[in-house]
Parts: C-alpha cells; sequence; structure tokens
C-alpha cells in the first residue's frame, strides 16, 4: 500500500487540534488542492447524540467521534473535485494509536466498503501530549484497514 505524505505543518496543525481537545477525541480532515494542504477541524457531535439518544449512541466524545457540519461542504467539494480528500483523522485519548472496530464501523458508514478513499490517521494522545501518529487506508483484499507509513515531509 502507498504511504501517506503530509507537511509537518499539516501535521502540527492535526497535533494541535488533539491537544486542544483532550480528553476528547478531535476530529476532522486534510485536504490538498492547487498543491497546498489544509487542515479541516470538525466538531465532534458525539455528545450531543449522547445526549439525545444515549441508546443508539452510548459512546460520548471521550471514546468516540461523529464530525459535525464543518465536513459537509469539504465532502461535496471532493465529490465535485474541487479538492483532494487525503486524510480523515481523529485521536484516541489515553490510548493507542490503532484502527478500532469502531474506526471502522465510522469509516465504512454503513456500507461495506468506504466512500472515500482517503487515508485515515489516529493519533494517540495521553495526558494532553500527542504521543504517536499512525495511517491506515482501505486494503480492499483484507476487506480492512491496514496500517501504512505515514511519511512527513518538510515542504512539498
Amino acid at each position: 500500500m502507498a504511504a501517506l505524505t503530509i507537511s509537518k505543518e499539516t501535521l502540527a496543525a492535526v497535533e494541535a487540534h488533539a491537544r486542544a481537545t483532550y480528553p476528547d477525541e478531535c476530529c476532522g480532515m486534510i485536504t490538498e488542492r492547487d498543491g497546498g494542504e489544509e487542515v479541516v477541524r470538525a466538531t465532534n457531535i458525539q455528545d450531543e447524540l449522547h445526549a439525545k439518544d444515549p441508546v443508539q449512541f452510548p459512546r460520548t466524545g471521550r471514546m468516540a467521534y461523529s464530525m459535525g457540519g464543518e465536513a459537509v461542504p469539504v465532502l461535496i467539494a471532493a465529490e465535485r473535485g474541487e479538492l483532494r480528500l487525503l486524510a480523515f483523522y481523529h485521536s484516541h485519548p489515553d490510548h493507542d494509536a490503532y484502527f478500532s472496530a469502531e474506526d471502522k464501523t465510522q469509516a465504512l458508514g454503513g456500507g461495506e466498503e468506504p466512500s472515500y478513499a482517503a487515508a485515515h490517521i489516529v493519533l494517540s494522545v495521553c495526558a494532553g501530549v500527542v504521543g504517536a501518529a499512525k495511517a491506515f487506508a482501505w486494503d480492499a483484499a483484507a476487506r480492512g484497514f491496514v496500517e501504512i507509513p505515514l511519511v512527513v515531509a518538510s515542504r512539498f
């Protein structure tokens, strides 16, 4: 599988988001347009969903995420070819950076394959300090997400 390459500035922005939302999970997207990367922070609305319907949404923002409305225009722009969706990202507060069963469920969105060919970055944040960041991509043969190299470049 191919590596995911992002700039060190992009990784720093994603890490800052993870620190800012700790002890809850952060979530967002990394896009590319006209050769430049952009980090799009999304609001984690998991606590709101949990408060409205704890049976359907048993997890809080501490252990899950659901992206807020900021994600919609980005996904529409990606579908229109106006930008390229490089990766979705989220954090695991006080846990390792791994692609969990819940992460797979979220990424598949109820389908059998992901709707977007973007990678996923998971960051470990322990006591407010970002540790590992790992990238994952869909492997059709394995019917799952597998770890891929995350390459951090100085500049493109």
